[in-house]
């Protein structure tokens, strides 16, 4: 439009076009969409008024009780392209609403890397709009900067918006901010009312203590919440609140029972909402059991929560449901939540099918990638304590019997270990199946996508007058937060430490090396992640005859520890110490059973070297540090036999079968 057309659009109309737009109004507060359009359409001979188009459109949409989203959506197109509106040309404030309406569509379909590009370029005309259409627009920039994990930037829009939306000072704009056409007479003075105010703030609460809860920050969450209960306000979201903080606190029993509290035929009452409060209940409750470390009954709490997900999503395209509904399913992050309660409750297959689902939405995050290669090492391998289980190994060792007293001839096992997995076939690893194939393509998948660590980003040579283009969007852990510097590191730890194993699995030993000494480069290391990184590279060199090498990385005080945290001293941060993490089952489980790990397997090389007597010699002390705090690899059985019988000590070493395996096997 022109200059003069949009004079005449504010000027220029008659006292009959103002009071039938105040009766279209009225009769739109009223809910009564048809007789508003109706009043609407005396205006047609208004064709250049923008005003008026927008609101017939906004009209017949609401007559459709919101469902006819793309049909609004293409005239919203119809109309930006009549009137000529261009969100990089946006410089008048009472083009604003019609962005802003445009920016609600795409947040309810779940766009929210375009709405927030919308958004940020209307927030700057905050200061001379409409007092309620500021509140809508302050109020939907810190939904959608929550919805991307930018909470930073929802923080500080919440305190702008508490502190200076309704203080008379106006705003002072950032130097290169500029906003044109926009006179005295445009600057609004607040005239909601009371109320509004006062519903408004109620809002401001609730996103302030999510943000809190969403940076970990509990006692600035804590404060907010309370403030919540002393209004006495009948909001079931500050039930779901609390008992996040309780989580969020290492208080689960208290947790459960807050949201046991609830009553499941009136609070969760979902007909008019966008999500389903039912869904939300038997989620964070399984939330809650899986830190507790009950993963079967987390598992329950989450199939219920996808069967009530689906109940409410069923039977509906997205031409039948309103806009509040369309992205009200909730299935992605559920199925994924299931899937990694499955993994820790042994149930590797079943998570890895749900986890598959899960990657098809998340596909960017690292982390979900991870815990696919996880299902697949423990669907080959379910734990490490099979290797120290010495009664069951010895019965496995032998064979067969054959013959009988002076004649008999006792048939041994070649391998007691079933670690590797040699592929003479030429398997597929892109297929999605739980194999150590596909666990080398995920791997590699989570070691591309993880997120930067990186506190400042690199700096831009800026021009004058040229906006810098936007950064791509940088890999994230969606659905959930981003990752603190120190989860990041231990999650790169993580994924090079189960590459390694994964290598050594599929005979690379060559590339299994390379990331085990990666992986004791990392500046931040854990206990566990040191033992392993050096086990995993002095089994690569012993495969590729470098013994001499091998026996560096096998020296006892490599190993200090094998813990699973960080130390206190490292933890910069003291939101990173909220763990919310399940209890661990990793095995071994001292640091005397893990030296005990790293002598075998120095008796090992010793043996491949024809230091047969040192290794006996470490075998039996080895063997004699055997106690109840201390477990050996079953393997030394296996070992003890070699050595015995490369020293021709054939009676030795049949008395030590009979004593141990064909006792085992008569017993068992």
């Amino acid at each position: 439009m022109t200059e003069k057309e949009e004079e005449k659009s504010m000027d220029c109309a008659s006292e009959q076009e103002r009071e039938i737009a105040q009766t279209a109004l009225t009769e739109f507060q009223k809910f009564n969409y048809a007789a508003c359009l109706q009043s609407i359409n005396k205006l047609e001979s208004r064709t250049f008024d923008l005003k008026v188009a927008h609101n017939k459109l906004v009209a017949e949409y609401y007559k459709s009780d919101l469902r006819s989203t793309e049909a609004f959506q293409k005239n919203l197109v119809s109309f930006y392209s009549q009137f000529k509106l261009r969100l990089e040309k946006l410089d008048d404030v009472d083009h604003c609403v019609a962005h802003y309406n445009q920016a609600v569509l795409l947040y309810h379909q779940k766009q929210y890397t375009q709405a927030t590009r919308i958004m940020e370029r209307v927030y700057k005309f905050i200061e001379p709009m409409d007092e309620n259409l500021a509140q809508q627009v302050g109020l939907l920039l810190v939904e959608l900067q929550m919805s991307t994990k930018q909470l930073d930037k929802a923080s500080g829009l919440l305190s702008f918006l508490e502190n200076q939306l309704f203080n008379s000072n106006p705003v002072v704009l950032k130097q290169g901010e500029k906003v044109s056409k926009v006179n005295d007479k445009d600057k609004k003075v607040c005239t909601v009312s009371s109320a509004t105010i006062e519903q408004f703030k109620k809002k401001l609460l609730r996103y302030k203590a999510r943000c809190f809860l969403m940076t970990h920050s509990l006692s600035g969450a804590s404060e907010e919440i309370k403030k919540m209960e002393e209004q006495n306000e009948m909001y079931i979201g500050t039930v779901f609140l609390k008992a996040n903080l309780l989580y969020l606190e290492g208080n689960y029993e208290a947790a459960v029972e807050t949201l046991n509290n609830i009553n499941p035929e009136g609070d969760l009452n979902s007909s008019t909402t966008d999500e389903s409060y039912s869904v939300i209940l038997y989620n964070n409750l399984g939330t809650i059991y899986h830190a507790m470390g009950k993963h079967h009954l987390a598992c329950h709490h989450y199939q219920k929560a996808i069967k009530a997900d689906i109940e409410f999503n069923q039977n509906k395209t997205n031409e039948d449901k309103p806009l509040y509904r369309l992205g009200s399913s909730r299935y992605h992050e559920l199925i994924y939540n299931l899937g990694i309660s499955l993994l820790h409750a042994g149930r590797s297959t079943d998570a890895f099918d749900c986890l598959i689902i899960a990657v098809r939405r998340y596909h960017r995050n690292s982390r979900l990638w991870l815990r696919l290669a996880e299902c697949c090492i423990h669907v080959h391998k379910e734990s490490n304590e099979i290797d120290f289980n010495i009664q069951k190994k010895l019965k496995d060792m032998v064979v067969e019997i054959i013959g009988t007293k002076k004649h008999q001839k006792i048939v041994l096992t070649k391998n007691l270990s079933n670690d590797k997995k040699y592929s003479v076939e030429g398997e597929p690893y892109a297929v999605p199946v739980p194999t150590l194939e596909f666990a080398s393509l995920c791997l590699r998948n989570a070691y591309l996508l993880l997120p930067s660590d990186t506190t400042s980003p690199i700096p831009l040579l800026l021009i004058p007058g040229v906006t810098p283009p936007a950064p791509p969007p940088s890999p994230g852990p969606a659905p959930s937060v981003p990752l603190s510097p120190n989860c990041i590191s231990a999650l790169k730890n993580s994924i090079l430490a189960a590459s390694a194993y994964v290598c050594l699995c599929l005979g690379d030993y060559l590339l299994a090396l390379e990331y085990a000494r990666n992986l004791l480069t990392q500046p931040k290391l854990l206990g566990v992640h040191r033992l392993l990184g050096h086990l995993y590279a002095a089994e690569a060199l012993v495969l590729l005859d470098k013994i001499a090498d091998a026996l560096e990385h096998l020296n006892p005080e490599n190993v200090k520890d094998i813990s699973l945290h960080l130390p206190v001293s490292e933890i910069i941060n003291e939101k990173d110490n909220i763990a919310t993490n399940p209890p661990s089952k990793w095995f071994p489980t001292n640091l005397i059973s893990a030296r005990a790990v790293i002598h075998y397997n120095i008796a090992v090389c010793k043996t491949l070297r024809g230091q047969l007597d040192q290794a006996a010699t470490l075998l039996k002390q080895i063997w004699k540090g055997c106690g109840s705090n201390s477990q050996v690899p079953a393997l030394i059985i296996m070992l003890v036999l070699y050595i015995e019988l490369q020293l021709g000590h054939a009676d030795v070493a049949r008395s030590l079968i009979k004593q141990y395996s064909l006792q085992c096997r008569v017993n068992g």
